[in-house]
């Protein structure tokens, strides 16, 4: 098991863990109650979520995924589009039409 990254955002590490889990990597969050612990003595080091890949194997191909996870998130949101089946607007990022469910054109 590897450490890939740590946030002091769980939800962000959940989200990235997702991803990951998609492409058929195994993770696992560690320390996710330790940040924010009310009643924790104010000179206690600050302790952040870390997410780990299980399967040393993957470690490198979810480097990869976690490069392209982060250049996604900081990319400008893509245009609204209009689906030819049914005439309705719907946002850039989606990838077909909440109407009709017909897929975007390209």
């Amino acid at each position: 098991m590897r450490k890939l990254t740590e946030s002091p955002s769980l939800v962000e590490l959940n989200l990235l863990s997702g991803y990951l889990k998609k492409e058929g990597i195994k993770t696992t969050i560690l320390n996710e109650h330790q940040g924010g612990t009310p009643g924790v003595p104010h000179w206690a080091l600050s302790v952040w979520a870390e997410l780990w890949i299980v399967n040393d194997g993957h470690f490198h191909a979810a480097q990869r995924l976690f490069e392209q996870y982060q250049h996604e998130r900081t990319q400008p949101p893509s245009a609204d589009w209009q689906c030819a089946g049914c005439g309705e607007s719907n946002p850039g990022n989606f990838e077909a039409c909440w109407r009709c469910a017909q897929a975007r054109a390209e």
